[in-house]
């Protein structure tokens, strides 16, 4: 029986405009009156997950940061962070590289050091807690998480960084052009584990949807694993079944199905 279900959120839970499913509540409802947990898991900050399902946040559970934060019971829990000398290293190596956006992460909020439009922009949508400065080289508080957008993409410059910083940290590509780092060994799928072990839930009990190699570890921490329609191909490979898209709201679709919601 699945006691507990995490789901990705942007190109698995959302649509592309960024919208859940209208019949998102009536699942919700169903699933809290069966005793089944609802988990959001995701790359986005903690505070951009609880303004997603604001109406929702007090009764469910969270992974952020890909990992490096989770919430359980309204208490939130900081897995791990990059070291100084890592953090610092990464950074001074970005510097080197042409055209970087960086998104420098800690616990509970998130720098910025462009303002053109994008940057702007991508706050906007995804970063509720952000503030601009001048240099995040200069953030005192260790991060949880350093992302970088480029434009030229993982066969470019991201695949140099994941040769260069692959043994000191966990890198994950979001999408083709986002990568994300975060502390050795921290991933959805360890934050997972330890939300299972603290509820005592077993993998056998869990459900898991997602799309992007970020997801990878935690569909297989989860026995009921499902890539979206819309997934790349290594996720697809590994799930035990498959989503209609997210644009076709995939995953409440696939909650209504299984747990028989008219």
């Amino acid at each position: 029986m699945v006691k507990l279900i995490s789901v990705d959120m942007d190109g698995t839970f959302l649509n592309d405009d960024k919208e859940m499913s209208p019949e998102f509540d009536k699942v919700f409802k169903a699933l809290k009156e069966k005793n089944v947990k609802f988990c959001a898991a995701s790359g986005r900050q903690l505070a951009s997950l609880k303004t997603v399902f604001d109406k929702y946040k007090d009764q469910m559970l969270f992974v952020a940061e890909n990992g490096a934060v989770m919430e359980i019971d309204g208490q939130p829990i900081v897995n791990a962070t990059l070291t100084r000398e890592i953090s610092d290293k990464f950074l001074a190596r970005l510097k080197e590289l042409d055209d970087m956006r960086i998104l420098y992460c800690t616990s509970d909020y998130s720098y910025i050091d462009r303002t053109d439009d994008e940057s702007m922009e991508n706050a906007r949508i995804y970063l509720p807690k952000f503030e601009i400065v001048k240099d995040v080289t200069h953030i005192e508080e260790l991060p949880v998480k350093i992302s970088v957008h480029s434009k030229n993409g993982y066969y470019n410059d991201f695949k140099l960084l994941v040769e260069e910083f692959s043994d000191e940290a966990s890198i994950c590509t979001s999408g083709f052009d986002w990568l994300d780092i975060v502390p050795k060994g921290t991933n959805k799928g360890t934050a997972i584990a330890k939300m299972q072990a603290m509820l005592g839930i077993s993998p056998k009990e869990t459900m898991a949807f997602g799309d992007q190699m970020n997801d990878f570890e935690m569909i297989n921490q989860a026995y009921h694993s499902y890539a979206m329609d819309n997934a790349i191909d290594k996720i697809k490979q590994i799930a035990r079944y498959t989503a209609p898209s997210n644009n076709e709201f995939g995953v409440v679709s696939t909650l209504k199905e299984v747990f028989a919601i008219d």
